[in-house]
């Protein structure tokens, strides 16, 4: 009965007046329409995701907000992180290094180099914990749930690359 009437409030609560103030919600957050399209339609699939737990949903309004603004938190994290690199190919250059001369160019590519070959000898579970956080921004949970081991043990993974990382470049 629970989950017909979350069904019930989540599609009386959703409609094009909402979808519509979520798209333009989210286009002044993240600054780009095409990005808060794909997060308003999220949006909408978090909040069905969430009727079919079977909790109790108060003020679905509220709740399409609340999950319309971590996705675009989110969004943003992951965008700050893409933006400091490019990739081309199979080459990843930073994007700081095509507008420096160079020299200071070729060090920033030798560094990055020492990085990919320093992350290559790590185990391959610890090399995609250090990815998944640092390049895809997830958080420990969701890599945990993600690659079925415990959260400490990403705790562990994690440190244990960025120590690796630390000592390659340094070398």
């Amino acid at each position: 009965m629970v989950s017909t009437t979350n069904a019930l409030a989540a599609d009386l609560a959703w409609n094009d007046t909402l979808a519509d103030e979520l798209r333009r919600f989210l286009t002044r957050r993240v600054k780009c329409a095409e990005a808060a399209a794909d997060l308003t339609q999220e949006t909408y699939i978090r909040l069905q995701q969430r009727d079919n737990s079977n909790l109790p949903i108060d003020n679905a309004r509220a709740l399409a907000f609340h999950i319309a603004m971590n996705l675009a938190v989110d969004y943003q994290r992951k965008a700050a992180v893409r933006s400091r690199y490019m990739v081309d190919g199979e080459t990843e250059t930073l994007t700081e290094a095509t507008a420096i001369g160079p020299e200071q160019s070729l060090i920033a590519r030798q560094r990055l180099d020492k990085l990919k070959s320093t992350l290559d000898e790590l185990p391959p579970d610890c090399r995609t914990v250090f990815l998944l956080h640092g390049i895809d921004g997830l958080k420990y949970s969701e890599i945990a749930a993600r690659l079925g081991i415990s959260v400490s043990m990403v705790g562990r993974h994690l440190a244990r690359a960025m120590a690796h990382c630390a000592q390659g470049i340094n070398e």
